[in-house]
């Protein structure tokens, strides 16, 4: 499996945020949250967006450097969770930290995160 990060893995619908935040569960490794949803099978796997906040990192380029990392984090380390043939995800890394972090502390956050995720994929049996 090729490591890329395509179109058809990314979440972008407002609809989609919006269900996440109001409904969604949480794991946390300073300084990556996870937000997410599993829901019946769609036509993805698992869908990833990617939140910076604006009120911690007023530059936008400061915003944008931190979600590149998050996302290549992501990207590197995506093999750890497994597809589940009955389940889709929809998941958002939130940046929580109010410093920058280098990318070395941001890929560890997602690896200790990742192997959590794919526990709570494969444990959902409804």
């Amino acid at each position: 499996m090729r490591l890329t990060f395509g179109k058809n893995e990314k979440l972008k619908s407002r609809k989609a945020f919006d269900e996440l935040f109001s409904g969604g569960k949480t794991f946390v490794s300073h300084p990556v949250r996870f937000v997410y949803r599993i829901k019946p099978k769609e036509d993805y796997d698992i869908r990833v967006g990617v939140s910076v906040g604006k009120k911690k990192f007023k530059h936008a380029v400061d915003r944008n450097l931190l979600k590149r990392r998050c996302k290549e984090a992501y990207r590197l380390n995506k093999l750890i969770v497994e597809p589940s043939p009955n389940y889709s995800v929809d998941l958002i890394m939130i940046y929580t930290s109010s410093k920058h972090q280098p990318f070395e502390k941001i890929e560890e956050a997602i690896k200790i995160l990742l192997p959590k995720l794919n526990e709570a994929i494969q444990t959902k049996k409804d």
